[in-house]
């Protein structure tokens, strides 16, 4: 099954999701903050990445724009999932290479795996 890398600096948020996507069948690998995340992602190779936004350390922006520029990340699949809900917000995510934008208030949790699975199945 797909290796999940799940970025979230709330640990009851993280704890949650990383219960879903292992009960759906996912390997998850976690991070608490934007620079574990890097760290993560070249280690662990995850065939998408669910990353926040509002981090310490490294905003999901940069950690995004990072992996993007990274050859041995450019290619990982990224939905960005956080609480900012502004176009312009939006339109960031998007235009960093972000394959899904998902707002936390306005999503499940079955439509957060429901979107990895359709980004995964691209």
């Amino acid at each position: 099954m797909a290796k999940v890398l799940l970025v979230e600096d709330d640990v009851a948020l993280r704890d949650i999701y990383s219960a879903r996507f292992m009960a759906e069948g996912y390997d998850v690998v976690t991070a608490s903050d934007g620079e574990m995340a890097l760290t993560q992602a070249v280690k662990e190779k995850p065939d998408l990445i669910i990353l926040d936004v509002m981090m310490p350390k490294i905003s999901g922006f940069d950690v995004l724009d990072i992996l993007r520029a990274t050859p041995e990340t450019k290619d990982t699949k990224v939905i960005m999932m956080t609480a900012l809900s502004q176009n312009a917000d939006i339109d960031k995510g998007k235009s960093l290479g972000a394959d899904e934008y998902l707002v936390k208030s306005q999503v499940t949790l079955t439509d957060v795996i429901d979107k990895a699975k359709a980004v995964l199945a691209r």
